[in-house]
């Protein structure tokens, strides 16, 4: 007889199921391109997302030629997958909360790897759209005026 243990789910499963399952994801990558790449930097190791197959996909390993790389510790990808929401606002909001956090263990960190130009033709402009005011206004409040700032402001300029 044999018992089987439980095991932590480790960040990589947490977002697969949430890329997989939550309708907030779903509708947030239906404007990236097929060609659109996210390096991610998970504290068990690298791991990226692709759309190549037309949804997203989240595989363990780094990819090729990122459009960005994400640094996410667990508590961060644990506050994001946790959300229990259909409002694209309010992940959006909560996305960028993390990116100003102060605490290492939650903060994001993102890498702008591609040209601008690349960025706005793989979609992501259209992810940050669906966020809406909600997500505009915190931006605003935040210093960010406009989507060339943004992408200006995480490459360090």
């Amino acid at each position: 007889m044999t018992t089987e243990t439980a095991r932590t789910p480790t960040s990589l499963d947490l977002l697969r199921a949430f890329f997989e399952t939550a309708p907030a994801a779903r509708k947030a990558t239906g404007p990236l391109a097929r060609s659109a790449r996210v390096n991610l930097a998970l504290d068990e190791g690298p791991a990226h997302f692709t759309m190549e197959r037309g949804a997203a996909d989240v595989r363990p390993g780094a990819g090729e030629d990122p459009d960005f790389t994400l640094t996410l510790p667990a508590e961060a990808v644990r506050r994001v997958t946790g959300l229990r929401s259909d409002d694209l606002g309010e992940f959006g909001v909560a996305f960028f909360k993390l990116v100003l956090e102060r605490d290492p263990a939650a903060k994001v960190r993102i890498h702008v790897d591609a040209p601008t130009t690349r960025l706005l033709t793989h979609g992501y402009l259209g992810v940050l759209a669906l966020g809406g005011m909600k997500v505009t206004w915190w931006l605003v409040k935040n210093g960010v005026k406009n989507p060339k700032a943004a992408i200006d402001r995480l490459r360090g300029r």
